[in-house]
């Protein structure tokens, strides 16, 4: 971390030679450790909204309603949203909604291989924040097509899963789970069922003897439907791996 008064030189300098303008808001970015993002979008829970509430137990879905006693609310950890039962991984949680900051970065991360300060901080807190629902040993990507990748230049999952290894000393894996075939792009308005089919034997595992027995943190930038970490969570349970948990920047919606 660079000292106060290097950080604001450096941001200085930046601003002339590069100006950036917030991709929310169209107002300047102050900082380099904000990314593309001002840091007042970044701060405002109406434009972007981290989860640090009530959340479904094994999804990490946010639900609407608050706990109305202190009672409950101890009871937090323990209560399920009802639709998430039959996927196969054991716990999923999210930094935040798929919105404001969140969706801009995310958008950003998927053309250019960076995750700001800010970002990195807020990954990093919520994998602290719930270790206990997302125990893993290994570290591990959701992977693209290696077609998609090379016309990509990278996996965005694979820098987010780097960061998640090194800041916690979690061995990496990028090989091991591998996808088997293209699948079609996820288009919005697509319902779970037509991603479920789109990913459907999609993953395969090239070194199983890697995981057996071990528990495998899944790492991706969105969780939408469920279906993607759904079906390469099954790929990994059959090879052999103890238990998947998941981490994701962000989701979509909630209960």
């Amino acid at each position: 971390m660079l000292p106060r008064a290097l950080r604001d030189i450096r941001d200085g300098l930046l601003g002339l030679a590069y100006p950036e303008w917030c991709r929310i808001c169209s107002r300047a970015v102050e900082s380099w450790d904000d990314g593309i993002v001002c840091a007042d979008c970044w701060d405002d829970p109406n434009v972007t909204r981290l989860l640090d509430g009530s959340l479904c137990a094994k999804c990490g879905s946010p639900f609407r309603r608050p706990m109305l006693d202190s009672h409950q609310a101890t009871q937090q950890d323990t209560r399920l949203c009802g639709t998430c039962a039959s996927f196969p991984f054991t716990s999923a949680r999210a930094a935040g909604i798929y919105s404001g900051a969140l969706e801009a970065s995310v958008l950003f991360l998927k053309v250019t291989p960076h995750i700001c300060s800010r970002l990195r901080v807020i990954i990093c807190k919520t994998l602290s924040d719930h270790r206990g629902a997302l125990a893993g040993e290994i570290v591990m990507p959701v992977p693209l097509h290696h077609l998609r990748e090379r016309q990509r230049g990278f996996n965005q999952a694979a820098i987010i899963a780097r960061l998640i290894s090194r800041e916690f000393n979690l061995r990496l894996d990028e090989r091991s789970l591998q996808r088997a075939a293209p699948t079609e792009r996820h288009r919005a308005g697509m319902d779970a069922a037509d991603r479920a089919h789109s990913v459907e034997r999609a993953f395969e595992v090239r070194r199983p003897r890697l995981i057996e027995g071990a528990a495998v943190l899944l790492v991706d930038d969105v969780y939408t439907t469920g279906s993607t970490i759904c079906a390469a969570t099954q790929k990994l349970l059959e090879a052999g791996a103890r238990q998947v948990t998941v981490l994701t920047i962000a989701r979509v919606g909630g209960n």
